[in-house]
């Protein structure tokens, strides 16, 4: 039995949150919790009476002779320490990437790697840390990878004859013209080099690969660009048909066109074990919702996967609520404190952007939308602060769900969180009491 956790977001005991929105702050908890990185791998990976578990698989504490690790994106300080706490001295070395840097707590070697598009300038160091560490492995040996949204930063490189800056414009372009972050993620796995697309489960040839790894809501194929996943003809065909018909890929060079034709630059198709998905926004999703039922609301899921960009994801959001809402019928007399509805989102942002701005925009457009006097919208990353400082890791719009607190109309509060704690997406949160009196005003629109 595994008690409590010496890196717990939020340790047992601990109080409620306070504030105008202690109910939206408890529902974010709740997810945040739910889906912690370092608790995650901590449940997945574990050395107890002479047994070690990785995953699924359970293997004598003494079956290796050597266990390294490589973490990759905005969890990599978290799964690294968890790693770390897990298995102890056997972890013998490794390497982590990430946006922060790595905690006083892993003396290992490191690379800081910025929000932005495609590959981070230093990817290419970091690639040679991980084909240097995966390369001295042996068939006694096991390789702990670890990755987190964001990782694509670190383990893409550029196509042949492409910078690393051309690669980002172009890219950045392909969202411009209408790829999600899931296309987007594909892309990068097709046309770039370095890790992606496979390429890393061959730093490691003899080497047992472990990969446990945090889905946002993009499909855990296209994590980091998919490191030990080669890239089937399917996805050639897929990203070929996009680039054609934006006609993106009259920018690209032969070399790099090459990528799309099928069978073009295979990677290495090497046996592995499945990779261990230890947190996903179901988790973080199921969790909120639970953690609001059981304080006497009616929960509701709106969206598993809310794929548009900030403006179109905060309307249909609204309107989603909208309908749930009306479905119950709430008034005065009803057996429940009202309606929670919640969401995770992408906001339509490939990883390894800072979510920050996107995340302004959804509360403005959500803050001009609201339907009901009585609302509040929150949107949260559970990843924390990372990027801009201005931007906070969650904040609410509309009605506190202290009915005691006072507030500024038409401004948002920031709901504070512990960064670089995990990363599994957006989560937005709609709460819709009972109305006071009667159903009028509850379905009275918010005037500006």
């Amino acid at each position: 039995m595994i008690g409590a956790f010496p890196w717990d977001p939020f340790p047992p005991g601990e109080p409620e949150p306070r504030g105008p929105d202690p109910l939206q702050g408890l529902a974010y908890r709740s997810a945040v919790t739910a889906t912690d990185a370092y608790r995650s791998v901590r449940l997945a990976l574990r050395r107890e009476n002479g047994t070690l578990r990785v995953g699924n698989r359970f293997v004598p504490d003494g079956r290796y002779r050597e266990i390294a690790f490589l973490a990759f994106g905005n969890a990599a300080n978290a799964m690294a320490l968890a790693a770390l706490h897990a298995v102890g001295d056997r972890l013998t070395q490794g390497f982590l990437a990430g946006p922060e840097p790595p905690l006083p707590e892993l003396p290992f070697r490191s690379e800081v790697m910025p929000p932005g598009w495609g590959g981070a300038p230093k990817a290419a160091a970091a690639v040679a840390a991980a084909q240097e560490l995966g390369t001295g492995l042996t068939e006694q040996d096991l390789l702990l990878l670890l990755l987190s949204p964001g990782a694509l930063r670190a383990l893409c490189l550029p196509p042949p004859g492409v910078t690393v800056e051309e690669f980002a414009r172009f890219l950045e372009s392909a969202g411009a013209a209408g790829a999600g972050g899931r296309e987007v993620g594909r892309i990068a796995r097709v046309l770039g080099t370095g890790a992606v697309g496979g390429r890393l489960a061959g730093f490691a040839p003899r080497a047992r690969i472990a990969t446990f790894l945090l889905d946002r809501g993009d499909g855990a194929g296209v994590v980091g660009g998919g490191p030990t996943r080669p890239v089937s003809p399917e996805e050639r065909t897929e990203v070929r048909a996009f680039l054609e018909r934006t006609r993106l890929s009259e920018q690209l060079s032969p070399v790099a066109r090459d990528a799309l034709v099928p069978g073009g630059r295979l990677s290495p198709a090497p046996t592995l074990s499945r990779p261990v998905l230890v947190a996903s926004p179901t988790d973080a999703l199921r969790a909120a919702a639970d953690t609001l039922f059981d304080k006497g609301w009616t929960s509701r899921l709106a969206f598993l996967e809310l794929r548009e960009g900030p403006e179109a994801a905060a309307d249909a959001f609204l309107a989603r609520t909208d309908e749930l809402v009306r479905a119950e019928g709430l008034t005065a007399e009803s057996r429940t404190k009202g309606v929670a509805t919640f969401a995770m989102t992408t906001l339509k942002l490939p990883e390894g952007l800072d979510e920050g701005p996107a995340l302004g925009r959804f509360l403005t457009r959500a803050r001009d939308g609201l339907r009901r006097r009585e609302m509040s919208v929150g949107l949260f990353r559970t990843s924390g602060a990372v990027g801009a400082a201005e931007y906070p890791a969650g904040a609410v719009v509309g009605a506190p769900t202290d009915r005691d607190a006072s507030v500024r109309p038409g401004h948002a509060r920031a709901v504070p969180m512990r960064p670089g704690i995990t990363d599994v997406g957006l989560v937005a949160v709609a709460l819709v009491p009972i109305p006071a009196s009667g159903t009028e005003r509850s379905t009275e629109r918010v005037g500006r």
